[in-house]
């Protein structure tokens, strides 16, 4: 008789451990962050639900757990959030979540490995359970050698089995205390104008079995409550106008329970911006007529009186007709600095003239501000004008130019055809006039010139002529007949 009430003490025992242990865990796939970021150790996963079900646990299949992670976009390992705590238990029916991440892993110079074991469980997203240990090659050496790990694959296995020796004996799935969970909060907009509409939306998990919530509000400010409509089941939204006058307010999701309890979650903070971004735009040029003139390229510098974060920007440029020949646009923050190389959209040279350079900036509340600039274009070569005439004793040949670009620097030798140098000059100043030597009667060689210029933006020119003569008009030199003398009688 006393050994049939033992082996039914023993029988009955073994019953409610096992009744104990009747539990489903989903083994998330074990973090390794010496792959980096999104390093995933899979073999360990492997392991790790070999052994839970060695324990009689049972576990979910791990396409099971990859396909909801891929549903519910969950791009990092190691962790979960309590909406994703709550949707696993939902989804896969789990009640335990196990997490692993590899903290250490090397193999010279002795192979090393370390990692973190969490338990999670499902219905309260409470850690139940974790264990953090790490192993080497010198931890387990004896003096034979006999059964020593070779590397870290042979490590792992000992240390996952270390770790998993303190599992609890009894696992309770039913958590206490749930609470409401918010499981999704979102502003439309956290940077507005006065006047602009804003909209709060958020989810909320109850928990099962728990108090009910007779009334949810937003809280705008410090006493501002709107009253929040609901859209579907658990999930509600509002809309409003932003204030007029500037400042930060913070928004909070007020939950009130048919208990008379109160529970207030913090949502975010906006922000009302009432002033347009303050800039200027500062281009490297020379001064000409009221303009900056340039040659081919031109630096353009934002200049900030008072800096902020942009939303977006745009620059382009016109010619005064309006017709845009260049431009850019971006999100985010301006470049320090812009260079425009004198170029149309498709690459080729923009012409001669006066553009505007016009730079749009909006804040983070969409407040715009514009800046512009005006500039002249001149990448051509200046125009020599070249004149003669005869004096008593010399040749006068004057230099000028056609451009409204001041020239900067000249030159001008005077030669004969052979090659023979009569007369060099240069200077900055123009008009000028060069007197040359008549040549000796006897001499038939050609007088020629070489001209250079240089403006102030660096545009160069050099013109010859091979007979200056040519550029004199003999019969306009030609001194004028004397007048005949002629007598008015008296009378």
């Amino acid at each position: 008789m006393k050994r049939f009430l033992i082996i039914t003490l023993l029988t009955m025992t073994t019953l409610i451990a096992s009744y104990a242990q009747a539990v489903t865990v989903a083994v998330f796939p074990v973090e390794d962050l010496s792959e980096g970021r999104n390093g995933v150790n899979f073999t360990l996963t492997d392991f790790l639900q070999q052994n839970l079900q060695e324990k009689g646990i049972e576990v979910i299949p791990t396409d099971r757990v990859i396909s909801f992670m891929s549903r519910n976009r969950i791009r990092w390992l190691g962790f979960l959030g309590t909406s994703h705590i709550y949707q696993v238990r939902d989804d896969l029916g789990a009640d335990f979540i196990l997490f692993g991440t590899v903290s250490q892993r090397q193999e010279l110079p002795l192979a090393a490995f370390g990692m973190v074991l969490t338990l999670v469980r499902a219905s309260d997203a409470r850690t139940v359970w974790t264990e953090v240990g790490g192993m080497s090659k010198a931890d387990i050496s004896n003096f034979l050698a006999i059964d020593e790990p070779e590397s870290i694959d042979d490590l792992f296995p000992v240390l996952a089995q270390q770790l998993l020796s303190s599992w609890p004996d009894v696992l309770e799935v039913t958590g206490q205390n749930q609470c409401i969970v918010v499981e999704t909060s979102r502003l439309s907009s956290q940077h507005v104008k006065p006047g602009d509409e804003v909209s709060c939306s958020v989810k909320i998990r109850p928990p099962a079995g728990g108090e009910a919530i007779s009334q949810v509000l937003l809280r705008i400010g410090e006493d501002n409550y709107l009253d929040m409509v609901q859209v579907s089941p658990n999930s509600y939204t509002v809309f409003w106008s932003a204030p007029d006058h500037e400042g930060i307010l913070p928004v909070s999701l007020v939950l009130r329970c048919q208990s008379g309890r109160t529970l207030v979650f913090f949502v975010g903070n906006y922000q009302i911006d009432t002033h347009s971004p303050k800039l200027s735009l500062k281009v490297v040029g020379k001064k000409v007529n009221n303009f900056i003139a340039f040659n081919g390229r031109l630096p353009i510098t934002p200049i900030w009186q008072d800096p902020e974060p942009l939303s977006h920007w745009s620059l382009f440029i016109q010619n005064m007709g309006g017709q845009v020949m260049a431009g850019t646009e971006n999100k985010g923050s301006l470049p320090n600095r812009f260079v425009w190389k004198g170029q149309r959209a498709d690459g080729h040279k923009a012409e001669d003239g006066i553009y505007e350079i016009v730079l749009k900036v909006w804040d983070r509340a969409n407040n715009a501000t514009v800046s512009t600039q005006t500039v002249f274009l001149k990448s051509t070569p200046p125009i020599p004008v070249i004149n003669a005439v005869v004096g008593n004793d010399s040749l006068i040949v004057t230099l000028d130019s056609e451009d409204e670009i001041p020239v900067d620097y000249w030159s001008a030798e005077i030669l004969y055809s052979d090659g023979e140098v009569l007369l060099q000059s240069q200077g900055a100043d123009l008009p000028v006039d060069i007197l040359i030597p008549f040549p000796s009667p006897s001499d038939s060689r050609k007088l020629e010139a070489i001209v250079c210029m240089k403006d102030v933006l660096g545009n160069k020119v050099q013109k010859k002529i091979d007979d200056l003569m040519q550029l004199v008009n003999i019969e306009d030199d030609q001194p004028e007949p004397a007048k005949q003398q002629e007598w008015v009688p008296e009378f």
